[in-house]
């Protein structure tokens, strides 16, 4: 098995897409974005669709598979997990303890939260996405956290298995067999009272956020890094064949986004579209960004698009507060307010990966003169 690289440029590009859609998507449900609604093409275009964090979760598992890629490589499975976690907590912890105080300002008293110190713990401990019915929701994104905890909990063991893999067909397999969990998920989603939950809403925010389906994604995204070590994307390398292969899949993803929104009368096929199409696609527009070939991806590898990119998660934990914390100061519901929010956002994220980034490397430098 060739030795291949581990840095992929144009995803970074792809990172920032990600989170500036979820973004847009939640300008929109909550009334920051109705002025776009004159411009009837535009609005749809915009927020409308959403690709889910799911795509976060095809990525990271790609990426993680890269960078451990040695099947002889032995990784302490809690030092990983609590290293990676903790990269994120601290802001997590600002963002939380944001929204709660803006919460609370904006009814006037801690007694008219919904059971404020029970939901308060809940998100601190990162157990809120579990049992999200048993507190209110402060940072909702932070739902992705729990996730990738336990995702980081099972990277040894499944890049430990996944590389012992040698035959490609069972690899082609795998990566077919790893959507049925979700289509199972979906038809328990379907089920009117499973475990009491009658209210849609309630069944939607469990299953939504429910760590097995993004376990899978995040083993998708492991799958399509080992089917791309054994060369079976290499077709994409050439420029015209990967830009005609971006164009098609970023339009098949939108395309699927909408069209499940037409399922939202049947749970069963609303959970099931929303899901396994689009992890399918994510999964396989991620591939035609990796040789960096094609209009798409030599978009996102120019160097500024990259560099706010690479800290594009900041923003996705950040926005929710920030646009909370924006309708107490002004109206949010106006352009100007919207490239307010996006040039704080993107401007503060870089600055502050930079600092750790500059601050982590003083540390070693110390370190090393130490010794």
């Amino acid at each position: 098995m060739s030795k291949i690289k581990n840095y992929f440029p144009a995803i970074d590009g792809l990172r920032l897409m990600a989170s500036v859609n979820i973004i847009f998507l939640h300008l929109a449900s909550s009334s920051a974005f109705d002025y776009a609604a004159k411009w009837t093409w535009l609005k749809p275009i915009v927020s409308g669709p959403a690709f889910s964090a799911g795509l976060f979760f095809v990525l990271a598992g790609f990426l993680f598979a890269s960078k451990f890629s040695d099947p002889e490589r032995q990784i302490p499975v809690l030092p990983f997990m609590f290293s990676r976690i903790s990269k994120l907590y601290r802001l997590h912890f600002i963002c939380t303890i944001l929204m709660f105080s803006a919460i609370a300002v904006k009814l006037g008293a801690l007694d008219k939260m919904e059971h404020p110190i029970r939901s308060l713990f809940l998100h601190l401990s990162l157990l809120w996405s579990l049992v999200p019915d048993l507190g209110m929701k402060l940072n909702e994104p932070s739902w992705a956290l729990t996730g990738f905890f336990i995702c980081y909990a099972i990277t040894p063991f499944t890049c430990k298995k996944l590389f012992q893999i040698k035959s490609v067909k069972l690899l082609w397999t795998l990566f077919i067999l790893i959507f049925i969990p979700g289509i199972i998920q979906g038809i328990i989603f379907g089920a009117h009272d499973f475990l009491g939950q009658e209210d849609y809403e309630s069944r939607f925010r469990f299953f939504h956020m429910f760590p097995v389906i993004h376990i899978c994604e995040y083993i998708f995204g492991m799958i399509i890094y080992r089917l791309y070590q054994e060369r079976q994307f290499s077709f994409l390398e050439k420029n015209y064949i990967a830009g005609i292969c971006q164009f098609l899949l970023f339009v098949a993803l939108y395309f699927v986004c909408y069209v499940s929104q037409n399922y939202v009368s049947n749970p069963t096929l609303y959970f099931i579209t929303r899901h396994s199409p689009t992890i399918l696609i994510s999964g396989l527009f991620i591939m035609s960004l990796i040789p960096a070939k094609g209009f798409l991806a030599r978009f996102f590898c120019i160097p500024i698009i990259r560099t706010i990119g690479r800290a594009s998660f900041y923003p996705y934990l950040l926005h929710l507060p920030f646009i909370t914390i924006g309708w107490g100061i002004c109206n949010m519901n106006s352009p100007k307010a919207t490239l307010g929010l996006l040039l704080i956002l993107y401007t503060l994220s870089p600055l502050y990966l930079a600092f750790k980034t500059k601050r982590r490397k003083r540390k070693l430098a110390k370190m090393e003169a130490a010794t």
